[in-house]
């Protein structure tokens, strides 16, 4: 028997004034939930989840299609039939999410005793659902069976709703606190995904049926938009599943959600009267095809751009780490290397020094030079492997510092004490002067201060060829700092070597006509020292030829 309330039945008895919003919402939904099912599936056919969310999409396409089935055929017998497996299906939904999150969760199926519980659950549906506790019933009239639904049966089906809801999050809750804040992450966006799932295909059917029941509302069209959460929420679960980017796996939707529509679309000509209607729905199929490739020829761009982005950010943190590995096989050849040289170094050092004082008696004129010659080499040699020594300490992070209270304007007046006979040999002044209110302490490693000042008078020395060399130790009490400068007259450094001087293996640009000795480490250390004791140092010239001036500054100890 045929019920009429919506018009005339076309073939296979569908209602021909059946709302066209029907196919456009269902028959994209089903497709979109049956391909993202087994796009998962196909991925890896042996795995539990993937079998599980399978399952998932062909029962929420079901349950779909009986929808449409039901709003849209006039056949009473038919429908009569089909009602009950809508309730059956929804069970079926509730316990299969359940299923997975625990899958998910544990990474191992459920024992025996709970596919026992889940078998004993779904028992009372399979059993009744064809039974007047179920259906009693058909409005022919109206054509549907919501008078003659028996009310304890929709009552356990929505029981079986909320127990899913509860038990996911009871699962999630004890995971959730078990495992570490790396995968805590996956289990809460798993978790949002299966409650969306579970609230758009079953708590808002039921809600909208027993609203439309009692009268509460004409229709509840409204609800199958629920539809749309459900399959975003199962795109979501699969990319999860997977581990897709969710960029890809959502072209792959639109692609799907696309051919829905050019397959809704298409449908429609069932049912057209005239040449209007068919002009019109011809209209519909050409727009939706033009803004379809539109849409996923700049999805698929984008996602071209990111894979490419990915993929030079993945072999960019393959050379970082390439390069530290690199950098650090260097620090630790220069510290093998420094220590092997300077045990024999120390032993040329100390057997010249000895001879220069007459331990071996008295050395011919022609030996003393080539002695003198042997011991200031082996000094500088000695400074260099002190540098590389520096360089590999401050960047393994192992260099030591000895903090203590010292008079930073003594210490420097005797470093240039030490220092003015070597200056003298050059033909150059080396001055001291003052301008303290403070007691200049400082608190800091003194010998690393000693050494630090030694190289800047050092590096003065050896590129002033005439002229005098400042020193000048002022404090600013206000600041509470202290500072050392160290100007000379020698041969000064551009702009540009002023931005690069302190980086290693860097020298002023005429550094090599006026010496050739020096490493292009020792301001580098110098400065990386200072910084460590809360310090920094500063160059100042005014150009190639005028001099130039280093500042040292410190902190005033309180």
């Amino acid at each position: 028997m045929m019920c009429h309330y919506l018009g005339q039945t076309a073939s296979a008895s569908f209602i021909t004034e059946a709302p066209a919003l029907l196919y456009y919402l269902y028959i994209p939904a089903i497709i979109v939930a049956l391909s993202i099912g087994f796009f998962v599936f196909l991925r890896d056919k042996n795995a539990l989840l993937n079998q599980l969310l399978l399952l998932l999409s062909i029962f929420f396409s079901g349950w779909i299609s009986l929808t449409l089935f039901s709003m849209s055929d006039a056949r009473s017998d038919l429908l009569l039939f089909v009602w009950p497996f809508s309730s059956i299906f929804t069970a079926i939904i509730a316990i299969l999410s359940i299923y997975f999150i625990s899958v998910f969760l544990h990474k191992q199926d459920v024992s025996a005793k709970v596919k026992g519980v889940f078998t004993l659950l779904l028992l009372p549906v399979f059993l009744l659902a064809h039974t007047d506790f179920n259906v009693s019933g058909f409005d022919i009239s109206a054509c549907h069976a919501y008078g003659f639904e028996g009310v304890w049966f929709d009552v356990y089906v929505t029981l079986l709703g909320v127990l899913a809801t509860v038990w996911i999050f009871v699962l999630l809750l004890r995971k959730h606190k078990q495992t570490n804040k790396k995968n805590r992450k996956q289990i809460v966006l798993m978790g949002a995904a299966i409650k969306l799932f579970l609230f758009s295909s079953v708590t808002i059917i039921f809600f909208s049926a027993a609203v439309a029941k009692n009268d509460v509302i004409t229709d509840f069209y409204f609800a199958f938009f629920g539809l749309f959460g459900a399959l975003l929420a199962l795109a979501f679960i699969g990319a999860l599943v997977t581990k897709q980017p969710a960029l890809t796996l959502g072209y792959q939707t639109i692609k799907l959600v696309v051919a829905g529509l050019f397959v809704s679309a298409i449908s429609q000509f069932m049912y057209v009267e005239n040449v209007s209607s068919a002009i019109l729905t011809s209209a519909v199929l050409l727009l939706s095809g033009l803004a379809g490739a539109t849409l996923l020829r700049s999805v698929r761009q984008e996602i071209i751009q990111k894979d490419k982005i990915s993929k030079l950010v993945i072999s960019l943190d393959k050379a970082n780490v390439r390069l530290h590995e690199i950098d650090k096989q260097k620090s630790e050849f220069v510290t093998i290397a420094s220590h092997q040289l300077r045990s024999p170094l120390t032993a040329i050092r100390g057997y010249a020094s000895m001879l220069q004082e007459g331990s071996y008696g008295k050395l011919p004129k022609k030996a003393v030079e080539a002695v003198a010659r042997i011991s200031v080499s082996s000094r500088s040699m000695a400074l260099g492997i002190e540098d590389y020594l520096n360089v590999s300490r401050i960047e393994s992070g192992n260099m030591k510092y000895n903090l203590t209270d010292f008079n930073l304007k003594k210490e420097v007046e005797h470093i240039c004490d030490d220092m003015r006979a070597e200056a003298l040999k050059s033909g150059l002044v080396l001055l001291f002067r003052t301008d303290i209110k403070s007691r200049s302490i400082i608190h800091a490693d003194l010998n690393k201060v000693v050494e630090i000042v030694q190289n800047l008078i050092n590096n003065s020395i050896k590129y002033t060829q005439k002229g005098s060399i400042r020193v000048l130790v002022r404090d600013d009490v206000v600041r509470k700092r202290i500072y050392v400068d160290i100007t000379d007259t020698g041969i000064g450094m551009s702009d540009i070597a002023l931005k690069t001087i302190f980086q290693k293996f860097e020298r002023g640009e005429n550094a090599n006509s006026i010496n050739i000795e020096g490493t292009g480490l020792g301001l580098y250390v110098a400065l990386k020292m200072t910084q460590a004791m809360k310090g920094t140092i500063t160059a100042y010239s005014d150009g190639v030829g005028t001099g130039s001036r280093f500042t040292v500054e410190l902190p005033l100890a309180l």
